[in-house]
């Protein structure tokens, strides 16, 4: 034993040398600019794109790499990048999250983004600000294995985006969709759907070989279900966590989410085949005739081939408690839970609101984490984050469970900032038994991802280990709720975060000051408990009694009596004159 002992230690240190002698620095320089594009091929309008260039270049790495991501704004707003699933550890400011952990990039400024690869997976880079991400401001983002840590052989990849697509800006939809004008909170369906932001796709396959399909919901709102005609579907990764493959007939992506099959082609090139990705109707409020809920692609065995015509268009159910990551991290008791109810309602000022627990999430003077950085002992106190910042508080290196409670119809696929959780629980109805969950076995190794979806009128029940100091935010990412205010942020471990995060303030000063934010102090830029200029936000509506209703129920109430009274008076008097019309009638003649 203790001679095997040796031999991992060894290998380990061996991995590790190598990584670093191989890993590589990739730097790009990228322009944001507005360009005109008609992806779909049914509408040419004004779309985000990069270098002049939509869809957007791809960033592709090897674990153990850097990307470096030098971003100019030459839009006419503030915006902002996130890479969706990775983790940066002590270099939170790159997660790139507005009024969290980084003020966003002003028009004409610049911004350097660096991701460290430290994970393999499927990932995806995009706008955390406003609707960008929606107009067009997003792109996949691979980190692939080395040799020592592909778990799974295949030959090749190939990589899907999958998305819904609106004819209108979404900065100028998101403005009337949170506005009084909607006050029921509709969401519009889109006009399209599309596979890597294009109207038409094909893949040419060789027969005989293996291919990770790298599958990405990158859409706004739209629930995908992929299935390949004619061929056996393998499950490997969901959300960047290596699983134990699965074999399945279709997978279901929600927003956000990612996922990795593997498909084996044929030995013969006689036919091609479909990929289909159908859009989910059960997820919109309408679904318009002019939608087309089918989109393809092909797999091209020959250009000369004929198309293969299959007929079945099932799709299957996962149940995700039975998926097992290959890396294991053993379910623990929590240390700590917090609980998230989620809705979305219309609040006092007309408009609807996503609500965490009651409050719609507002934007504080000082991101939150500035000012966990910068509050000294009292950034332990949540209070300082602000009334409307729905901040959690967590220890350091704690097992910290979220409950997250949904009381309203729509689902919501919520996502979690810094880290990949343990899904431990989730389903249909209220759990009211957190408290309770019951490992399977001694060593249950829950399944990890970063986007879980919470059903309508659901639960869901997620854990992490708080290991990553810093501000990430928790929040639902179909894309017209998190404008809705639908976001909470895990203020994790902040006196570790004082000790552990460096940082420069005059590099951050000026492109926070043209945002609009102060980089020091509590929510509204004060000391202490102070939060007389922290932001305030539409609240629950009150239908108790105020002063104007008093009046209009005490007028109510004398106009009733008059009324009663007048009744009563004419009644008598009805009365009185039948009594004498019978009297005259009973005197004889």
């Amino acid at each position: 034993m203790k001679f095997l002992n040796v031999v991992a230690s060894y290998t380990s240190l061996l991995y590790i040398f190598s990584t670093q002698v191989l890993s590589k620095t990739i730097e790009v320089d990228w322009d944001i600019t507005f360009v005109e594009a008609n992806p779909d091929g049914l509408l040419k309008r004004r779309v985000i794109g990069v270098n002049n260039q939509f869809p957007l270049p791809r960033l592709e790495g090897t674990v153990g790499d850097t990307i470096i991501v030098n971003a100019k704004n030459s839009l006419d707003r503030p915006t902002s990048l996130h890479a969706h699933g990775l983790s940066f550890k002590n270099n939170v400011f790159s997660d790139g999250a507005v009024s969290v952990n980084n003020c966003g990039i002003p028009p004409g400024q610049n911004y350097t983004y660096t991701l460290e690869l430290t994970e393999q997976g499927t990932y995806w880079f995009h706008s955390h600000s406003g609707g960008d991400y929606a107009d067009g401001l997003r792109t996949p983002l691979i980190v692939h294995p080395t040799s020592e840590t592909m778990y799974t052989k295949y030959d090749e990849d190939i990589i899907l985006t999958l998305s819904d697509w609106y004819h209108e800006e979404a900065y100028t939809l998101g403005k009337f969709l949170t506005s009084s004008k909607n006050p029921a909170g509709y969401e519009p369906p889109p006009n399209s759907g599309m596979i890597n932001d294009r109207d038409k796709n094909s893949f040419p396959v060789s027969k005989d070989t293996t291919y990770r399909l790298r599958l990405i919901n990158t859409s706004t709102m739209a629930v995908f279900h992929v299935k390949v005609d004619g061929h056996e579907m393998s499950l490997i990764e969901i959300d960047g966590v290596d699983i134990k493959p699965v074999t399945l007939n279709s997978v279901e992506l929600h927003p956000a989410q990612r996922a990795s099959i593997l498909i084996t082609t044929k030995n013969s090139t006689d036919f091609n085949y479909l990929i289909h990705a159908d859009m989910d109707p059960a997820y919109f409020d309408e679904v318009p005739d002019t939608l087309t809920m089918n989109i393809t692609a092909s797999l091209v065995y020959d250009q000369g081939s004929g198309q293969a015509s299959i007929e079945d268009h099932t799709w299957d159910t996962i149940n995700e408690s039975e998926l097992e990551p290959i890396i294991e991290e053993v379910y623990q008791a929590p240390d700590q839970e917090i609980v998230i109810v989620s809705d979305i309602m219309q609040l006092d000022d007309g408009a609807p609101h996503g609500l965490i627990n009651g409050i719609t999430y507002r934007m504080p003077k000082v991101p939150i984490l500035l000012s966990m950085l910068t509050m000294g002992e009292d950034a332990t106190n949540p209070l300082v984050y602000g009334p409307r910042s729905n901040a959690f508080v967590t220890g350091y290196n704690k097992t910290v469970r979220v409950v997250i409670e949904n009381v309203h119809l729509d689902a919501h696929p919520f996502h979690l900032h810094g880290h990949k959780f343990q899904v431990v629980a989730a389903g249909e109805g209220s759990y009211v038994n957190a408290d309770e969950i019951k490992p399977p076995s001694d060593d249950w190794n829950p399944v990890r991802r970063d986007t879980v979806l919470v059903p309508g009128e659901g639960h869901a029940v997620i854990q992490f280990v708080s290991n990553n100091p810093g501000a990430w935010p928790i929040h639902c990412h179909n894309n017209w709720h998190m404008m809705f205010g639908m976001m909470g942020v895990i203020v994790e471990a902040p006196l570790e975060a004082q000790r552990m995060i460096k940082y420069d303030p005059s590099q951050i000063e000026s492109q926070c000051t043209l945002n609009g934010f102060k980089i020091s102090g509590n929510a509204g830029g004060d000391t202490g408990l102070n939060l007389s200029n922290a932001p305030s936000s539409p609240t629950m509506i009150n239908y108790g009694i105020h002063a104007k209703g008093i009046v209009a129920i005490v007028f109510c109430v004398i106009a009733a009596l008059i009324g009663i009274s007048s009744t009563i008076f004419f009644a008598k008097q009805l009365s009185d004159d039948t009594n004498f019309e019978r009297r005259m009638l009973l005197q004889p003649e």
